[in-house]
């Protein structure tokens, strides 16, 4: 394996951790949870929170790393996912600070949609 695929890969891997997460927390495990005692989901989310953290590292390491190599930073699409993954990173923030929000869980998961639609079209 060369070194860019594998930067590639974790990059990819890093995007379905952070992605796939959510979408299970918010398809299965949230409403689950509901009603069940507030430690339950706070295990959860401390949990989910270190894997993210690691995974959103690898994902701005492993992007930043292709943007140099592959001369992207002047990119309209590029600009733009970055611009959503700011947002993604303030509503990250927002929702640490109030949990309980469905509008900004939701949100959330929108945006991070967005990112991973821009990364593809980036790609094509």
């Amino acid at each position: 394996m060369e070194l860019w695929e594998l930067i590639r890969y974790l990059h990819v891997l890093g995007l379905a951790l952070f992605i796939g997460g959510q979408i299970m927390l918010v398809v299965a495990i949230v409403p689950v949870l509901r009603g069940q005692p507030e430690a339950l989901m706070l295990g959860v989310a401390r949990r989910f929170g270190i894997a993210i953290a690691v995974a959103l590292a690898v994902v701005v390491g492993t992007g930043v790393a292709m943007a140099s190599k592959f001369s992207l930073w002047e990119d309209e699409t590029l600009q733009a996912k970055l611009a959503v993954l700011v947002l993604v990173l303030v509503l990250l923030g927002l929702h640490i600070a109030s949990p309980r929000s469905r509008a900004i869980s939701l949100s959330l998961v929108a945006s991070s949609l967005v990112v991973v639609w821009l990364g593809v079209a980036l790609t094509h």
